[in-house]
């Protein structure tokens, strides 16, 4: 889908690192694991919860597009996991502490692609109706449960970490063009995913560690993930190219591509060879400290590659997001402008392909619920 749409703002909150050291030390990483992967880190929220998270993320978003709470018409919000208490509406949660305007608020669940994909829900919405101007997307997710162990989930790109974004949509002006956005969905691996679990009743218990390299095993681990990867590597190839085409460039066009984070240039060959992208176009192994942020790898990417003077006017950014085996989105972006947040040293070289060097730590500030709900 072709838009006519601006990314007007975006935030992000990270809270602290726990070292993989650490976690093997502990007994919550395997060692090997941690020598096969190469991540060094995940953060860990601890008792923040993700919509608070989400909270603080939009809030830097809206300031950082220099726009008001009240000019958001629409708010989805997206976690792989789970936000609070069984029943509760989390995104209603995070709209309130964000705008006392009465307009709509969904959760959207797509796994590890819940933000990308709703982009595309909000792009609609917003191009449906011409009095509409910004939508307002938040992702978060907390781990920390105890049916669940981050540096184990079952899953080949190893370890998963806290953290939140946000992105806003308008009509009107931003640093970047949203210029085209394709989801598509591969329904048919979705069993690998359930395995043998029943479906009624459900077997969640908040206590029984979740494992999905065992609900593969149902059908072969190493069958069902090279199946996944096949399946789901040649509709993203297609649909890459498709979306490159709507935007009216090709795959030489594009300066960066951001996309899940990994430890492993394997992974990042996995996804870019195929489309005919230099790896070396990826994001390397930015993230490698971080953990695989769940719904957020693909907007922290975006914000680094502006905040360290990667990319900027002119150039084209892919974005690539799967998430849970089922589901596949990409966007196309070409930067406008370099926006005040993003303004970065002069004598840093703009286009730099070696996104490590040039990274750069965000900005940690211990915040408490309390605090995100005062204000």
């Amino acid at each position: 889908m072709k838009t006519p749409l601006y990314i007007s703002g975006m935030g992000k909150y990270l809270p602290d690192v726990m070292s993989a050291e650490q976690a093997v030390e502990l007994g919550l990483y395997d060692p090997e694991d941690y020598n096969w992967y190469g991540w060094t880190g995940a953060t860990v929220a601890g008792d923040l919860s993700a919509p608070d998270m989400a909270i603080l993320a939009a809030r830097q978003a809206i300031e950082r597009a220099g726009r008001a709470p009240h000019d958001i018409d629409l708010h989805m919000h997206a976690g792989s996991w789970k936000q609070g208490p069984v029943g509760w509406s989390a995104h209603q949660y995070v709209l309130r502490h964000i705008t006392d305007r009465d307009i709509p608020s969904y959760l959207v669940w797509q796994a590890c692609n819940g933000v990308m994909s709703g982009m595309e829900l909000a792009a609609s919405y917003l191009m449906a109706v011409p009095e509409r101007s910004e939508a307002l997307l938040t992702g978060a997710d907390n781990l920390g449960t105890p049916d669940f162990n981050r540096w184990s989930f079952g899953l080949q790109n190893g370890v998963l970490g806290d953290g939140a974004t946000a992105v806003l949509l308008s009509k009107d002006e931003g640093f970047a063009r949203l210029l085209a956005i394709k989801t598509v969905s591969t329904s048919d691996l979705e069993h690998l995913y359930r395995g043998d679990e029943p479906l009624v009743p459900t077997s969640v218990d908040n206590r029984t560690q979740i494992d999905f390299r065992e609900r593969m095993s149902s059908v072969g681990e190493d069958a069902a993930v090279e199946w996944m990867v096949n399946r789901q590597g040649e509709l993203r190839a297609e649909t890459a190219l498709a979306t490159l085409a709507e935007a009216g460039i090709g795959p030489e066009d594009v300066t960066r591509v951001t996309h899940v984070f990994t430890a492993r240039e394997a992974y990042l060959k996995m996804i870019l060879d195929p489309i005919g992208i230099d790896p070396r176009k990826g994001l390397g192994d930015f993230g490698h400290g971080w953990g695989h942020l769940t719904v957020n790898d693909q907007i922290l990417g975006v914000q680094h590659l502006m905040e360290t003077g990667q990319v900027g006017p002119g150039d084209h950014v892919l974005m690539v997001g799967h998430g849970g085996g089922t589901t596949i989105t990409i966007i196309v972006v070409r930067i406008e402008h370099c926006p005040a947040w993003a303004e970065y040293p002069q004598d840093r070289a703009h286009g730099s392909t070696d996104p490590v060097s040039s990274a750069r730590e965000p900005q940690r500030v211990r915040v408490t619920a309390d605090t995100v709900r005062s204000r």
